[in-house]
């Protein structure tokens, strides 16, 4: 994965702006940096149609100044790198169309200390920026500053989930640090694996595996046996992928989610995890493609104590194709000029409800 130009969203709150100083310093120090700020537009009802319009003009005064604000910003991250705008709409759908527009390599967002019940049901900034987005997300807690002690990576039995190991061993391999990969087994893939018979049922492959399925039985696969499985297919992942395992694999069984936040929050060190996510467009007529964005994920966001790397597992072409821009194409993104800033609030209308978006 190579990470040459990286978009960051900044709203100016104390988790965004930790988190931008945390990539440019630790994840990426000679990657190109664009910080993008997005001033929300309100969606009035309607009864407000004829009022609203002092509020748009008090918010374009505001331009200015921020963009002030965001260069300084960017120059203490690094002038010779990093690159500013501001844009006008709904932020996750914003931030969205500035990396196709780009086309960034990644996406990086912070995520603030509050926990909100409507985080875990797809309210947030980074779990809608799944939604619509192809590009790779980044979610850095508030508060993480130093440099990671060691690299999860999720492997799940989805495919394309290789890339997972991929992308955590260049990164583990770019910092020096630990690399374990974990895999989960779920209670409903137990259940399945107990209540198979036949040839429905959950096959072991190889001489090794044969031999364990006529110890146990095919429909009776207990504990131990999944584990052993579950361990034996991760390794064959790993060596598809041209990798060689620093360590051996963790496997657990349980809730996903729930096992790589506690072992997340296993050890002292700070630990980055890098999970996936299949890509799958949602049969809907829609300018832009929708993309999952799994309950594992979604709690993993919510209460990784670490940053959070989601990667796109499988991305047909169809998806790949850039999407209709939602907001004003209006981002000045330069570092020739320091007084030149987006055209007035009030020349943009956003037609996207800005909801619960703090990330």
């Amino acid at each position: 994965m190579q990470l040459n130009k990286i978009v960051i969203g900044i709203d100016f709150s104390d988790a965004s702006l930790a988190g931008a100083r945390w990539v440019a310093e630790h994840l990426a120090p000679k990657a190109e940096l664009l910080l993008v700020h997005v001033v929300p537009l309100p969606r009035p009802p309607i009864y407000l149609h004829e009022h609203i319009a002092s509020t748009i003009d008090q918010r374009s005064t505001l331009v200015p100044r921020l963009y002030t604000a965001l260069r300084g910003f960017a120059d203490l991250l690094g002038n010779d790198r990093a690159r500013v705008g501001i844009r006008t709409g709904v932020p996750w759908s914003a931030i969205a169309s500035v990396a196709d527009e780009v086309k960034a390599d990644l996406i990086c967002v912070g995520r603030g200390n509050k926990r909100q019940g409507s985080s875990r049901f797809g309210a947030t900034t980074p779990q809608r920026l799944l939604g619509v987005s192809p590009v790779p997300v980044l979610v850095i807690p508030q508060g993480v500053a130093a440099k990671p002690h060691r690299v999860l990576a999720a492997v799940s039995g989805r495919r394309g989930g290789e890339r997972v190991m991929r992308v955590a061993s260049s990164l583990a391999s770019e910092w020096g640090l630990r690399l374990q990969a974990v895999h989960v087994v779920e209670p409903d893939v137990r259940q399945d694996a107990r209540l198979s018979t036949g040839g429905s049922g959950m096959r072991p492959t190889g001489q090794a595996s044969a031999t364990l399925g006529r110890t146990i039985g095919i429909d009776s696969l207990d504990d131990s046996a999944l584990c052993t499985l579950a361990s034996q297919w991760v390794a064959s992942t790993v060596s598809v992928a041209g990798l060689t395992a620093g360590e051996p694999a963790s496997i657990r069984i349980g809730d996903a989610g729930q096992e790589l936040i506690s072992m997340a929050r296993s050890e002292d060190g700070l630990s980055v995890i890098v999970m996936g996510r299949v890509d799958e467009s949602l049969p809907v007529p829609t300018a832009r493609p929708q993309y999952r964005c799994g309950s594992t994920a979604r709690m993993v966001l919510w209460a990784a104590p670490g940053p959070v790397l989601v990667l796109p597992l499988e991305l047909s072409e169809t998806d790949a194709l850039p999407f209709a821009t939602q907001t004003r194409p209006d981002i000045h993104l330069s570092t020739a000029s320091r007084s030149a800033f987006t055209p007035p609030l009030a020349s943009t209308r956003s037609r996207h409800h800005n909801g619960n978006d703090a990330a």
